[in-house]
């Protein structure tokens, strides 16, 4: 029993510890940062935010995704993949990442263990944030999604691009450059594949496959579709519920209707 308890509580341990380091690679090479390490990085400050995750404003140490980015290698159509430890998994352009300057852009924010950050809404066990979370300050434009605001951090890794990982989410070339149905993949690909994946191609979990065994536009109506992508809640509940509500300001009706537009366009390709 003690050597039984003994493990577990090790393993606890070593899950604890693994979860304070964050690891940032390229095809090449992998770095571990620490809390300590990166809270003593002479680049880290104070950087105060509109938190749209918390709902109010917050001030956090934090670091400039630009210089945790500075030993990757990256090309111009790469995307960086955010992991966090109760993986969700969301992919980010590199090139918004890379952006640095004093006072804008994609900051890594820290957790300092003796300054816990507080619970998040709605958080079953009360856990913050941390230890490492994705802010930015600038402000809510469409090209940040609000799934770039990444917390529960454990990973940035440089890969391809999700429309090179993914080519079955593509749309033929035969499409119009202005149909919506082109703006639909992107915010798929930039709001939806953080949780969802489409005919199993995607890194997310958390929501089912949007594609397999039936495309939503099959079994919803077309009103009922868009107020589930609006506010999973104004439609139904059910166990485990982790969907959120959007604001316009983070996916707009044109958005919706431009998402429900590819995935119509995807259940015609079946058919």
């Amino acid at each position: 029993m003690r050597t039984a308890i003994a493990f577990v509580v090790g393993l606890s341990l070593a899950l604890v510890a693994h979860a304070q380091t964050l690891t940032v690679a390229d095809r090449q090479s992998s770095h571990a940062y620490t809390t300590k390490e990166l809270l003593a990085d002479p680049a880290t400050r104070d950087v105060t935010v509109d938190d749209i995750v918390y709902h109010r404003t917050m001030t956090y140490r934090a670091i400039p995704a630009a210089k945790l980015l500075k030993r990757t290698k990256t090309g111009v159509d790469d995307y960086v993949q955010a992991r966090a430890t109760d993986d969700f998994s969301i992919a980010i352009p590199a090139r918004l990442l890379e952006l640095e300057s004093a006072d804008t852009g994609a900051f890594v924010a820290i957790e300092d263990p003796a300054a816990r950050w507080p619970s998040l809404p709605q958080a079953k066990n009360k856990e913050s944030a941390g230890p490492f979370y994705i802010v930015w300050r600038t402000g809510r434009t469409a090209e940040i999604s609000s799934e770039y605001w990444a917390y529960k951090l454990a990973a940035l890794t440089v890969t391809d691009s999700p429309y090179k990982r993914w080519p079955g989410l593509a749309v033929d070339a035969s499409v119009a450059a202005t149909s919506p149905v082109r703006r639909g993949l992107d915010r798929f690909v930039a709001v939806c594949m953080a949780c969802h994946r489409f005919h199993g191609e995607g890194e997310g979990t958390q929501g089912p496959d949007l594609g397999t065994p039936m495309n939503p536009v099959d079994y919803f109506q077309p009103q009922a579709l868009r107020k589930l992508l609006r506010d999973p809640a104004s439609v139904r509940h059910w166990p485990d519920q982790k969907m959120p509500a959007f604001s316009a300001d983070s996916l707009s009706d044109a958005d919706i209707d431009a998402i429900v537009a590819w995935l119509s366009y995807k259940a015609r390709q079946r058919r």
